[in-house]
């Protein structure tokens, strides 16, 4: 039976994003927890490799920053 990698605690989040089709959007697979961002692209090759995917890519999750939420002034849309 094959062991399954823990995550360790230096580890860090990656956000995955991919499109089946060149004329779609890019959709937000999941994440992957990695060591580095060598290591997190083969995992998420193999994690989300259930479709063909034309692009894929991937980002630590600390490298988005918040545009709307809690104790964040704003609105979406035209008022």
């Amino acid at each position: 039976m094959a062991k399954i990698k823990q995550a360790r605690a230096g580890d860090k989040t990656f956000e995955v994003f991919g499109r089946d089709h060149a004329e779609r959007p890019l959709q937000h697979l999941g994440t992957v927890r990695a060591e580095n961002k060598q290591l997190a692209i083969a995992h998420a090759r193999f994690v989300y490799s259930e479709r063909l995917w034309v692009e894929m890519c991937l980002s630590p999750t600390e490298s988005f920053s918040g545009c709307m939420g809690a104790g964040q002034d704003g609105m979406v849309g035209m008022a």
